[in-house]
């Protein structure tokens, strides 16, 4: 459904840099989705790596992470979106060949989006939401 809608408007042309040949519109959707796919799973493992610190603590004053820490957490974890998004892109050669690198940026800048809009989520309905508001 949410790819119907995407492909009968603009939007995946965007991360096109080159549409010559047929299918450039399916490469386009793929690379969305891939984006938003790692972004929602490296804020997956960098929720997981907070919960393992925070469950380690040996103290209460461990345990309590103050906003700094959490905003650190959060852009620390933009380097592994950037990595991976790297090298799915260089390593799936229609993404190199149709996404390009004005596609890239855009997936990257779309994907660091994706990714805080779930880390900030993921602190609201957990009870980690005093370390961030």
């Amino acid at each position: 459904m949410l790819a119907i809608l995407i492909q009968g408007s603009g939007f995946l042309e965007l991360f096109l840099d080159a549409c010559d040949e047929e299918g450039c519109e399916e490469t386009a959707m793929n690379w969305v989705i891939a984006a938003l796919v790692i972004a929602a799973i490296c804020a997956l493992v960098m929720l997981g790596f907070k919960w393992l610190r925070k469950y380690m603590a040996i103290n209460i004053v461990q345990k309590a992470w103050s906003r700094g820490q959490t905003m650190l957490l959060i852009v620390v974890g933009l380097i592994p979106v950037v990595i991976v998004l790297l090298v799915v892109w260089y390593m799936t050669r229609n993404f190199f060949n149709f996404v390009g690198v004005g596609g890239l940026m855009k997936g990257i800048v779309m994907a660091w989006i994706i990714y805080i809009l779930c880390m900030f989520t993921g602190h609201l309905v957990s009870p980690w939401r005093r370390e961030i508001i």
